[in-house]
């Protein structure tokens, strides 16, 4: 009886089902990190992450014997532990370079515990909580606290040393009523409306693979545009107006001639490069429709100074992840307010800080790579093919464009579904020979985890 009984636990801990739900919970967790620390403090987050790998590790162990890290993501990984050699910080440089491992760890034992469809799926389910959590988060705020909420752990803010001045930390402005902006669970407006954003994407995605009911996307799709509205952010607004061209762009390819297909798809990548020229060009118009400054709000002063800290120091001052703002270069690095920034509002030019000018072409080239690869599926797609390379370009997309503004790429979500991305396309080296079973249902022959894809997995709800 008892060896029934360990069988029977080990089948539920290896289920189809319980990856689901730590899948799901995982994506929740990366994404809403900040809104976890400021609730639980640093100590018990750190152990909820512990549990969390726990679980991963668990219900996808019979994954680990086949685990293989692709060679680039490797070399990154391995460039941020290395750093600590030279670090300017070295035990922050440890300490960030091991969750970056674990973080790398994570989403690739995820992205070959999965196929590509059930991944899709419960990302989808992932980002869903974490965008009502946020909304019904600043509902409360609303209607129950009804003033500013600052974080309930402070402990950030002492391992920061930002109490003695500065604007304090706010975990909710409490905007909601008055039109925002409103911050959400995530404590941030920016990572926020990306967080919708994001979800908006995959919801059109597992709506055109009609992997859900009508009614959960439409709803899911309100609320990530309503998001949107009351974030206020120019960066996701003007990331969602390319995106939507974009789409529209991959639906008409699907639908034309072969003959036709590669020319309608490098005329769309070449008007990519001429909107971002005028873009750039005509910055100060296009920011002004927003009520934005030519500087995207500050920034520009930020990147002058991480470039002119980058230049004096080529192999870089140590992977990070997010600045240790007590520590040198990073507590004399301000905005035109004088704040001290978090982040260089730039993952490619943080990843330079960080890593030098070989950590930044990794990224590069990885985000490039990703998005190529992605795209080469969706170029010789047709009617009937599965839209799951679309899903995969569409987010690779909006991650370099959040980049451009932010350095979440390089942390938490940003990294994970980054690796997860580059994972799931074809070989970086054998783009010519693209695989018509991953044209068609986005999974190459032969993939174990696919064969197990039942659709009344993904069609019901994973939460």
């Amino acid at each position: 009886m008892p060896t029934r009984s360990v069988a029977s636990l080990y089948a539920r801990t290896t289920s189809q089902r319980a990856r689901a739900w730590v899948t799901v919970w995982t994506v929740v967790l990366l994404f809403s990190g900040q809104g976890f620390r400021y609730l639980l403090g640093v100590p018990l987050y750190s152990a909820l992450v512990v549990l969390t790998v726990v679980a991963v590790v668990v219900t996808f162990r019979r994954f680990l014997g086949s685990l293989r890290v692709p060679p680039l993501v490797g070399v990154f990984t391995a460039l941020a532990a290395l750093s600590v050699l030279w670090s300017q910080t070295r035990a922050v440089t440890a300490l960030a370079a091991g969750v970056l491992a674990v973080t790398t760890f994570i989403a690739v034992l995820i992205a070959r515990g999965t196929s590509r469809g059930q991944f899709m799926a419960f990302l989808y389910r992932g980002l869903q909580v974490s965008l009502f959590l946020g909304i019904v988060f600043e509902l409360v705020v609303a209607f129950v606290v009804r003033a500013d909420l600052p974080p309930l752990a402070t402990d950030l803010s002492s391992i920061a040393k930002v109490d003695g001045g500065g604007e304090p930390i706010l975990w909710s402005r409490n905007n909601l009523l008055v039109g925002g902006p409103i911050q959400g669970f995530v404590g941030n407006r920016n990572p926020f409306a990306a967080l919708a954003l994001f979800t908006a994407i995959v919801a059109v995605v597992v709506l055109l693979e009609r992997r859900i009911r009508p009614l959960d996307g439409a709803i899911t799709l309100a609320a990530a545009v309503a998001v949107h509205l009351l974030t206020l952010s120019a960066t996701v607004t003007v990331a969602a107006v390319y995106l939507t061209a974009l789409t529209v762009a991959a639906l008409v390819i699907r639908r034309v001639r072969p003959s036709l297909k590669r020319r309608l798809s490098f005329a769309v990548l070449a008007c990519t490069a001429i909107v971002a020229v005028l873009t750039l060009k005509f910055r100060a118009e296009i920011f002004a429709m927003f009520d934005r400054g030519p500087d995207a709000t500050n920034r520009t002063m930020i990147w002058d100074q991480v470039v002119h800290y980058a230049w004096q120091r080529p192999e870089g001052w140590g992977y990070v992840g997010y600045w240790p703002i007590w520590e040198e270069p990073y507590a004399t690095i301000i905005d035109k307010a004088g704040v001290v920034a978090a982040h260089a509002h730039n993952a490619f030019l943080d990843a330079w800080l960080q890593l030098g000018l070989i950590g930044f072409t990794l990224l590069l080239v990885m985000v490039v790579l990703s998005f190529g690869s992605a795209w080469r599926l969706v170029e010789r797609a047709s009617r009937g093919d599965t839209y799951i390379p679309l899903g995969w370009a569409l987010l690779t997309a909006a991650l370099a464009l959040q980049a451009l503004t932010e350095s979440r790429l390089l942390v938490e979500g940003g990294w994970f579904l980054l690796v997860v991305l580059y994972c799931s396309g074809p070989g970086v080296f054998t783009l010519a020979i693209v695989d018509p079973d991953l044209v068609r249902t986005g999974a190459p022959a032969h993939d174990e985890a696919h064969a197990e894809d039942p659709v009344s997995v993904l069609n019901r709800p994973v939460l």
